[in-house]
């Protein structure tokens, strides 16, 4: 019988290095993996091991620094020294005896994208231009002595990780990173040998190239990595797709210069990206880019040069990955989040088992932003991501009879959690289905990812011989009949309706009720809430023709938690739809025919529309805990948003802590 999708366990050869199969796992920055001082940690060790075992061929690292007197930060990205080889020679020594290699990314820096908050002194950059992030903020210019240091640097990088047996080096020149800001002349006006053509703004990305291939041969392979597009319309504005713009950096035909530059010079391998820190939502897509959104770029290049070009840009679907390959869009497909979500997918995907295949949902929360102070660096809806030793499974010491009260993801993933370590499990859902508000939340076009998350959950609950039950209510009486050693309790949470007169009028309809097309809108809408949800919902009535108009009284849209790639995309789609979103305004009445409104300055106006659509936050459904709190003397937890309203992550994490507990 012929393996499923083969192209994609084909090997390659990346000069003389040969690669198992054609699946990468794409550079992401995990500094919380590292010490202090940068250092990779036992945790960075076992993160990428652990996707080694999954069946990935090569391994990509996220950014190092090469020096850190230049450009200091403050979060510590390395620079890579001599303390690199002990971590770095214990990951090549277990990942090179599963057949996978590995190449480390180093760039010189941030560049004018530092932040204040991260760099010390001023920011540097290949010319004198504003900073990113302070725009009143002047970067300081490199001069040539500093550029031949990191020229050097690179080199004593290079040749560390060498002796830690590490395959190959990719070098940062994507998304307007230092490297990249040299590549382009939006960033890049100098006059000497670093500016002038793209040859010439190449120099320094070639000197480093040069300076690798002299201290460690040619048969050592180094790689570049570079946006063959932007997507910026200005410094601080990204497009979308298929959005008609004016590109301020770099367009197809020069990338597609660059890649024959590249060639020419004798780079391996070519990644093909897109964007820059602008918008946010090229470097990094969220779950709004459809699957496989930059793999039209790589093929472009795969049509102009011979060496092998590695495409990225969710390419979590089988079918997408593997007909990438077939068709000759890519040589190598590689993941980033998907080997987050499942560092096992390439085995899943060789066995024919992708119904199996724990998917991404784009959402960015746990992987790549910061909340309280630090960065998670793990995954919403892999908790052991990053933390694969101390967060494995492991059997219970006495199998127990739990009953998990509620059929969202906080209560699946408890019951999917406790069943797998030996636990017997009955899990009691009050509707119909399973799911929760993960069945509203994929009703949209673009967050079907969050359907396939369902539809995962739900085959965990098959697979693993979970006792669900659907529509059954749980009572005192249920809980003492089943003899339950362990309740737990994830009974969700409901929509809010706000004090608002005429709130209690036929045409207003909570977000809930709206997505599940429990009750249907009109054609003139106001939705009441800018924060993800409402924003989300906007946008869905809108592409059903519907005019819609957002209320918010917060004078930000879409706050924290929600990441940055996230938010800015779904802003950007909201401003290009031509939604308005009206800030610092409340609701104050709901008329028949609309909706009387009030600025913070107190200006009063109305808003006709015949739908009112409310999407003000969440309110716990915890009624049963307190009941059952006056009988049930064994262990009872209370998870998700029935303890606290708030996102996947938190319900997802909450079930697997006390699914690891029980």
């Amino acid at each position: 019988m012929q393996r499923p999708y083969p192209h994609l366990f084909q090997p390659l050869q990346i000069g003389k290095l040969r690669l198992k199969n054609r699946i990468a796992m794409a550079p992401m920055g995990f500094g919380a993996l590292s010490d202090d001082q940068g250092i990779p940690t036992q945790r960075y060790i076992d993160y990428f091991a652990e996707r080694a075992k999954g069946g990935a061929g090569l391994l990509m690292t996220g950014m190092l620094k090469v020096e850190d007197n230049i450009e200091t930060l403050r979060a510590r990205r390395g620079p890579v020294s001599k303390e690199f080889i002990k971590p770095f020679a214990d990951l090549t020594e277990q990942i090179h005896a599963l057949g996978t290699k590995i190449f480390v990314q180093l760039s010189p820096g941030l560049g004018y994208q530092g932040r204040p908050h991260n760099v010390v002194g001023t920011p540097v950059a290949p010319s004198p231009i504003p900073s990113f992030a302070a725009p009143d903020i002047i970067c300081r210019e490199l001069t040539v002595e500093e550029i031949q240091q990191m020229v050097r640097a690179y080199g004593n990088a290079a040749e560390i990780l060498f002796t830690a047996g590490v395959d190959g080096i990719e070098l940062h020149g994507h998304a307007g990173f230092l490297l990249d800001q040299f590549s382009h002349r939006l960033w890049n006006k100098r006059r000497d040998r670093y500016g002038g053509d793209l040859g010439g703004r190449m120099t320094f990305a070639f000197e480093i190239f040069d300076e690798i291939k002299r201290r460690l041969g040619p048969d050592f392979p180094v790689q570049y990595r570079f946006g063959l597009k932007h997507y910026m319309k200005s410094f601080h504005s990204s497009a979308l797709p298929g959005e008609d713009f004016v590109e301020v950096g770099r367009d197809v035909d020069e990338g597609l210069e660059l890649a024959r530059l590249l060639e020419d010079h004798g780079f391996d391998s070519l990644a093909v990206d897109a964007g820059t820190a602008t918008g946010h939502y090229w470097a990094h897509p969220p779950i709004y880019q459809p699957h496989g959104c930059m793999l039209e770029l790589s093929a472009m290049v795969k049509e102009l040069v011979t060496i092998p070009v590695i495409a990225v840009g969710r390419l979590d679907i089988p079918e997408l990955a593997d007909s990438a390959i077939a068709e000759g869009k890519a040589d190598v497909i590689s993941l980033a989040k998907a080997l987050l979500a499942d560092p096992y997918w390439p085995q899943k995907v060789s066995e024919g088992r992708i119904e199996d295949i724990r998917p991404c949902i784009g959402c960015h929360q746990a992987c790549s932003e910061q909340f309280n102070g630090r960065y998670l660096n793990s995954c919403t809806v892999n908790p052991a991501c990053g933390r694969e030793r101390s967060h494995q499974l492991m059997p219970a010491r006495e199998s127990r009879r739990v009953l998990v009260v509620g059929g969202g993801v906080a209560g699946m993933e408890t019951a999917r959690v406790s069943a797998s370590r030996g636990h017997k499990v009955t899990l009691c859902e009050r509707s119909v289905e399973l799911g929760g508000h993960l069945i509203e939340a994929g009703v949209p076009e673009d967050k079907k990812d969050v359907e396939r998350l369902n539809a995962w959950y739900k085959r965990q609950m098959e697979l693993l011989g979970i006792d669900v039950r659907v529509n059954t209510d749980v009572t005192a009486e249920l809980v003492a009949e089943e003899k339950a050693d362990v309740v737990v309790l994830a009974t969700g949470s409901s929509d809010v309706v706000p004090p608002i007169p005429g709130s209690d009028k036929p045409h207003v309809i909570p977000t809930t009720e709206l997505l599940l097309g429990q009750r249907l809108p009109g054609r003139e809408v106001v939705v009441v809430g800018a924060g993800e949800n409402g924003c989300e919902a906007a946008l869905w009535l809108h592409r059903r023709g519907c005019k819609v108009t957002v209320v918010e009284m917060q004078s930000k849209p879409i706050a924290i938690p929600v990441a940055n790639a996230n938010r800015n995309m779904l802003l950007d789609m909201l401003t290009h739809a031509g939604v308005p979103i009206l800030l610092e305004t409340a609701v104050r009445e709901v008329h028949d025919d609309g909706v009387t409104v009030e600025t913070h300055h107190g200006e009063k106006r109305m808003i006709a529309c015949d739908t009112v659509v409310l999407s003000v936050g969440m309110k716990p459904e915890n009624g049963l805990y307190r009941s059952l709190n006056t009988f049930f003397a064994g262990p009872m937890y209370e998870i998700g948003d029935c303890q606290e309203p708030s996102n996947i992550m938190k319900a997802v994490w909450d079930g697997f802590e006390v699914g690891r507990t029980i």
